[in-house]
């Protein structure tokens, strides 16, 4: 009998062990008010198409930068602007960044602080959510630094859907 016994739990033991992480019940945390399924953790696949977004947008590599955003989409900046689409988005980019250098006389600059992706059952590709600080070079700035956050709806490698906010830091 306990032959028998040891044989049963190292069958069961071997079975738990060789079943993929896919079969595992996907743990689900939160919830979109007005949205049907489950908030889940979304893929690491995400977060390194977000990671090749942000390098070329630092090195502002606006033709790469371009190959990530779907025709339609929406990117919706902090300050109010909208731009649809690659060509739209590219431009408000560049309109930035000459606003900031010129005017602010700052450095066009960020820190990545953090990214990880977000998925829901009931739609198609993940949601990377990240933030970035802004050190503000100029000593007449009333500005120390800005922190953005922002929203990349991912699927298939483009964003569908952009949005960022912005948070001030004063000096003191």
């Amino acid at each position: 009998i306990m032959k028998n016994i040891i044989y049963i739990l190292s069958i069961l033991f071997i079975t738990s062990c060789a079943s993929s992480p896919q079969e595992r019940e996907t743990k689900a945390n939160g919830f979109i008010d007005g949205v049907e399924g489950q908030v889940t953790m979304g893929e690491q696949s995400s977060v390194e198409v977000f990671n090749q977004i942000d390098k070329a947008w630092a090195e502002l590599d606006y033709e790469t930068l371009k190959t990530f955003v779907a025709e339609g989409a929406e990117m919706r900046f902090a300050d109010g602007r909208v731009g649809v689409g690659p060509d739209e988005f590219i431009e408000i980019i560049k309109a930035w960044v000459s606003e900031v250098e010129n005017e602010d006389g700052n450095e066009y600059t960020w820190n990545t602080d953090y990214a990880f992706s977000l998925a829901v059952t009931s739609i198609d590709g993940d949601w990377v959510n990240a933030q970035f600080t802004s050190t503000h070079t100029n000593p007449d700035s009333e500005l120390e630094a800005e922190v953005f956050y922002e929203f990349y709806h991912i699927v298939d490698g483009k964003i569908q859907e952009w949005s960022q906010f912005k948070r001030d830091v004063l000096r003191k």
